[in-house]
């Protein structure tokens, strides 16, 4: 008996086990539907066992479900759940499919994309291959329990080719309280970049009225896209920006971008600006093997080519390219720069280009330019055992500009070092000639509104013979947990020979100023130096802690001896928390302190925080006084939000130039900020000193996850 009880559940194993698993096949490809207990009638299949269906790339399981062999047909009852490609759960009462048509429907609908954590819930859903369309609902990257945001909506569509979602008639909730309403909106679910609006921004200003920008995508191709922002500012006027970016090989990539803003007359009037019509453009590119690619050559070692380079009409080209004015570089002057080499391994050949626009000047023609500049070096060679080395340099200049003389200049070094080690290596002796000359030629016109005559710039040469001897030891000394390694240096330069015809024997001792005709005349008077230097790093575990460099020059000549200044720079990891950086200098002969920088920064879990300042009062040519004091904080309330400020003042001019407070509360699914903003940027205007204006700012940030955010700001200006 217990032999044919046994045989008898094997039997019902084997039979169980023939029916858990049957394959279908549909179109070629096979269906597989697993259960404890399917009924066959005909052509329909029937499961009231939480069958599952795996069908290509997707798995459908519910309490019951029906199959019909004929129409393709998939209905499933209770508790169903699918999923696709192992990115995607879809959670419904009731799903209606047709495999071999490619259409479902689902009511209610509940879809979680599971790499990005959204979630939509809606009444039902109808899909027919690629698209899906939704009936009203609401959407979420929050916790689906208690969202902190959601966004209801009336109706949607689902493009799951595209991976696109566009919903209408939406209405954002944070919490339960209504905050903006929207006619459409639209995100990817996924990465892929694509052609569409972005976010747009919002502004209210009180003199420059309401502020709307929207931004517009293109993205064609893989190489390249283009990113087009309209704005109109309805006191002020309206325009366009506009970037071009695009990879264009595997060694180099670049961007474009171009503006136009066009104020309106009342508003140009009123603020005396100098300019209603505001244009430029900036162009940066990197090629860093741009001789093979573009000249099909096969050269060893490797080549670069650079460029940075920006012109505008005005600053407030800078100043209206966004909303706010608060992270603009407004600097007076803007550089650009084109910058090309080809190094191997002995040489490197250099081409350069400079161009400077002052944008505090109505006109750069008597801006002296360097169009352009190019170089060749001799890399340095060992002789003697490495106790001989020698290095030569070669560098041509144009010095180019519309109004005023123009000149060529030519620059030649050779600088021949003669090495060695003493008292077993402790010490490090060298000697080191350092031959250079300079020659100079003139061209173009005389500058307007100037007496200057043409023998005032006489073509002219210049060389010079300088002797150095160096001596300089490194000293390690370890400890039980620390090493401390010192490095002093002493070096003597003797100035030797020099020669000075046409335009530098006329200058020579005259040039006290930037004055003409004295604008190139860049020489160093010679004189006899001294060098002290002592440089201390400390170690703990392996990590450096601290630094410190101090470093004293002497100089001498006809009239006596002088102190240069004493210079002293500080790199100090007090803790893990606590740094502290300082850079002096200091001036014996007017006994005070010329230049200092300090910065002490506390940073850590909780409390974040800097103090700085910078003061600087030197002579010469163009004195310069300033002193800017910086200071911010920040403080990590819970584990949410955090608070924090900043404030910029200068000392000298008794000026805010900025200062800032607010909080952002973070969380996985909601970025919530606000914060307010006192700024000073500069303008160009028709009259003289009235070139700044302070601005007022409240920021509101929401950033919903992962969909995006937009930033809302008020503005207040005072002149």
């Amino acid at each position: 008996m217990i032999l044919v009880r046994e045989l008898w559940l094997l039997m019902h194993k084997i039979l169980l086990l023939s029916i858990v698993c049957a394959s279908i096949l549909l179109g070629g490809e096979r269906i597989e539907i697993i259960a404890s207990q399917v009924d066959a009638n005909g052509s329909i299949v029937h499961s009231t066992s939480h069958p599952t269906i795996v069908y290509q790339d997707q798995i459908l399981s519910a309490e019951t479900m029906t199959y019909d062999r004929n129409s393709s047909v998939v209905e499933a009852f209770g508790h169903v759940n699918a999923f696709k490609a192992g990115q995607y759960h879809v959670i419904s009462d009731y799903s209606r499919l047709n495999l071999n048509e490619d259409t479902r429907y689902l009511k209610p609908y509940y879809a979680l994309d599971t790499t990005s954590g959204v979630w939509m819930s809606t009444d039902e859903a109808t899909g027919c291959q690629n698209n899906i369309d939704l009936a009203s609902g609401m959407v979420s990257g929050c916790n689906s329990t208690d969202p902190l945001w959601t966004i209801h909506f009336s109706s949607a569509d689902y493009n799951t080719e595209k991976m696109w979602v566009n919903i209408y008639n939406a209405l954002l909730y944070i919490d339960d309280v209504p905050v903006m309403y929207f006619p459409y909106f639209g995100y990817p679910t996924d990465k892929t970049r694509r052609s569409g609006l972005l976010i747009p921004t919002f502004g209210v200003s009180s003199t420059e009225g309401f502020f709307y920008q929207q931004p517009i995508y293109f993205a064609p191709k893989n190489w390249w896209d283009l990113e087009l922002r309209p704005q109109i500012r309805t006191m002020r006027g309206a325009g366009m920006y506009g970037d071009f970016r695009f990879v264009d090989s595997l060694h180099s990539k670049g961007s474009v971008r171009m503006g136009y803003f066009k104020e309106q007359s009342d508003y140009a009037q009123k603020h005396d600006l100098a300019y209603e019509k505001h244009y430029g453009y900036n162009v940066d590119y990197h090629n860093s093997a741009f001789l093979n690619e573009w000249f099909g050559l096969n050269l060893e070692g490797e080549s670069g080519l650079y460029v940075h380079a920006g012109r505008m009409s005005d600053v407030d080209y800078l100043n209206l390219q966004h909303s706010d004015q608060v992270n603009n570089v407004t600097a007076n002057q803007v550089l650009s720069r084109v910058n090309s080499y080809y190094s191997n391994e002995d040489n490197y050949f250099g081409a350069y280009v400079k161009y400077y626009q002052y944008l505090n000047q109505a006109s750069n023609a008597q801006t002296i330019q360097t169009l352009p500049s190019l170089q060749y070096h001799r890399y340095l060679e060992n002789f003697l055992g490495d106790h001989l080395l020698a290095s030569g340099d070669v560098q041509a200049s144009n010095y180019y500009r519309t109004d005023g003389k123009r000149a060529v200049q030519t620059d030649i070094n050779i600088p021949v070092t003669l090495q060695t080690s003493l008292f077993d290596e402790y010490l490090d002796l060298s000697y080191t000639a350092n031959a250079a000359t300079r020659a100079i030629g003139f061209y173009g016109n005389t500058l307007t509104n100037t007496t200057d005559k043409e023998s005032d710039y006489p073509s002219g040469y210049y060389a010079q013979l300088d002797h150095t001897l160096s001596l300089g030891a490194t000293l390690v000394r370890p400890y039980e947990t620390i090493t401390h390694v010192i490095s002093p240096n002493i070096s003597y330069r003797k100035a030797g020979t020099r020669l000075y015809n046409g335009y530098y024997e006329d200058r020579h001792g005259q040039c006290s100023s930037a004055n003409y005709p004295c604008e190139f005349y860049t020489l160093n008077e010679p004189s006899d130096g001294l060098s002290l230097g002592l440089n201390n790093f400390l170690f703990e575990d392996g990590k450096q802690w601290l630094v410190d460099r101090l470093s004293q020059t002497f100089s001498y000549d006809d009239t006596g001896s002088y102190y240069g200044e004493l210079q002293n720079e500080l790199e100090w990891e007090i803790t893990k928390a606590i740094s502290y950086y300082n850079q002096t200098s200091y001036n014996h002969d007017r006994n005070r302190v010329t230049k200092e920088q300090n910065t002490l920064r506390y940073n850590d879990s909780i409390i974040s925080g800097s103090v700085s300042n910078y003061y600087t009062d030197q002579l010469g040519k163009i004195p310069q006084y300033a002193s800017y004091w910086t200071a911010d904080a920040a403080y990590q309330y819970d584990r949410y939000t955090k608070i924090f400020g900043l404030i910029a003042y200068d000392y000298h001019e008794a000026l805010l130039k900025r200062s800032e407070i607010g909080f952002l509360y973070a969380q996985r699914c909601l970025d919530f900020g606000l914060k307010f903003v006192q700024n000073r940027r500069p303008i160009l205007t028709n009259t003289a000193g009235s070139d700044s204006v302070n601005d007022s700012y409240v920021f509101i940030t929401v950033i919903l996850k992962p969909l995006g955010g937009s930033e809302f700001n008020y503005k207040l200006t005072k002149n």
